[in-house]
């Protein structure tokens, strides 16, 4: 097994997945909210967006592009944490599904040992 340091998104996210597949459906629900979210109060979003690394337009996207992956694959991802990870970790996707997982677990979702896990595996920085 790699290292932490040298683990890549998809590779943490398929280690998160195969440690805690319970908690894949309250994730999944999660991210689609966001999804739903972001694209219900885009104006508002877009007016008060200040991330000065990326664009609204751009995470808008990436936002849409995740929803589409959840729409096409739906309960698969629930039972294939290979795809889980494939497909919502790879390349830029990975930038707002790390941010919605982080977020949810930051709001308290989700057992202890997978909030500490996510916060490992996502957040720490050495």
């Amino acid at each position: 097994m790699k290292t932490l340091e040298h683990m890549d998104n998809v590779e943490r996210a398929r280690l998160l997945a195969g440690l805690f597949p319970q908690e894949l459906p309250g994730i999944l629900t999660d991210i689609g909210q966001r999804v739903d979210y972001l694209q219900t109060h885009r104006e508002e979003i877009e007016r008060t967006w200040d991330n000065g690394l990326l664009t609204f337009a751009f995470w808008s996207d990436l936002a849409q592009r995740v929803g589409e992956i959840l729409e096409k694959y739906q309960s698969r991802l629930l039972e294939r944490p290979r795809l889980f990870a494939d497909q919502l970790f790879d390349g830029y996707n990975a930038l707002f599904t790390v941010d919605c997982i982080v977020k949810y677990a930051e709001a308290g979702n989700g057992s202890k040992p997978f909030r500490l896990a996510v916060d490992m595996l996502f957040t720490y920085h050495g």
